[in-house]
């Protein structure tokens, strides 16, 4: 969350450091925050623009005023490509545009980017701002992860024997987490996996046991797998992160003020997929994890965008966790599929089976 006054300290360097305008709106509509970026789009200084409606730094019907709009009615995160930007003080510009919620207080965030046929000649300067925001949140993110471990492993000495498995759990997110953020500041994307031969009934037991340590710790969770599953070439990191969102969005979906979440995690084997490989097209088998919820289902109206960046039907949601998914799933060359009925969602994530030596039949 932006404050409505300024942003200080490590959020106000980092959103200065990034190559896309950050524009924070008060409930009216008015210039509560801007980065460095939106200071030279706009052609004034953040104490010029501080308090100022933003209709009056454009023209009546600039289509920005109609996006907020849309956005203030719609409510959730909404984005708008090519949306014309200018005035008499501004140069005329397209940006690819993002309005998300801001907090409890009515506000609106908008973030601009200038659109793909704008941005050829600064691609080089907004990958190096990436990189460098990359490292300072890398960096400060990991001194205190450093003491949240270390300070595990203290307690861990004189921890009584029903503690040992909460003080491991931190432990191990503590270090899966840094190693997400040495990739992150290495600038290396995410969704390039590092796979190895991995025991996805591992990773899912640890992701349940995350679960019912935070989250999930009213709802019952039925494990179906079967132990007959080969091991399969996956990052563990990413099979960890994808199940994870899976189970937390369906936890949110089926929590009701009378109803307990009841979440199933499955494992199978399911014949017949066609994968794509290095030789083309193929027929293997595929190693299915699904998740299944109680609660009301994804409304119809909705169902065709949920793996979409931003979309989100939650109040406060970022829309972030099921692209995701879908990102991971399409780096390993597998699929993610929606199950969807009144009496819940069904999401499957279909990874191709590569047997190895050693591996169980």
């Amino acid at each position: 969350m932006i404050a409505t006054t300024e942003a200080t300290g490590l959020a106000a360097r980092a959103l200065d450091a990034v190559p896309f305008a950050v524009i924070a709106l008060s409930k009216r509509d008015q210039v509560s925050y801007v980065n460095t970026a939106a200071e030279a789009l706009l052609q004034r200084s953040a104490p010029l623009l501080r308090g100022r409606p933003l209709s009056d730094l454009l023209t009546e019907d600039a289509p920005l005023l109609d996006f907020i709009g849309r956005a203030r009615r719609e409510g959730g995160v909404m984005s708008a490509r090519r949306i014309r930007i200018a005035s008499p003080q501004i140069a005329p510009v397209e940006m690819d545009v993002t309005a998300s919620p801001d907090g409890d207080d009515a506000g609106l965030v908008l973030t601009m980017m200038p659109s793909r046929s704008t941005q050829d000649d600064t691609t080089g300067a907004e990958v190096n701002a990436f990189a460098q925001v990359a490292r300072m949140l890398g960096h400060e993110v990991k001194n205190p992860l450093a003491g949240i471990v270390g300070a595990a492993q203290l307690l861990g000495r004189q921890a009584r024997d029903d503690q040992h498995a909460l003080l491991t759990l931190i432990r191990e997110e503590g270090a899966r987490i840094e190693r997400i953020v040495d990739r992150f500041a290495a600038f290396e994307t995410f969704f390039s996996p590092r796979t190895r031969v991995t025991n996805v009934h591992i990773v899912l037991d640890s992701v349940i046991d995350l679960a019912k340590a935070s989250f999930g710790a009213t709802a019952r969770f039925d494990l179906q797998y079967d132990p007959s599953l080969p091991e399969i070439d996956v990052d563990p990191d990413h099979l960890h992160e994808a199940a994870l969102n899976l189970i937390k969005n369906a936890v949110e979906a089926a929590t009701g003020p009378n109803r307990q979440a009841r979440i199933a995690v499955a494992t199978r084997y399911r014949a017949g997929f066609r994968f794509t490989g290095r030789d083309g097209p193929r027929t293997r088998g595929a190693l299915e994890i699904s998740v299944t919820d109680n609660g009301p289902g994804v409304p119809e109206a909705t169902v065709a965008r949920v793996f979409e960046p931003f979309f989100t039907t939650k109040s406060g949601g970022a829309g972030i966790g099921l692209a995701v998914v879908a990102e991971i799933m399409q780096a390993h060359g597998g699929f993610v599929v929606l199950d969807n009925s009144p009496g819940g969602a069904c999401l499957r994530l279909l990874f191709p089976i590569a047997r190895h030596k050693g591996a169980a039949k």
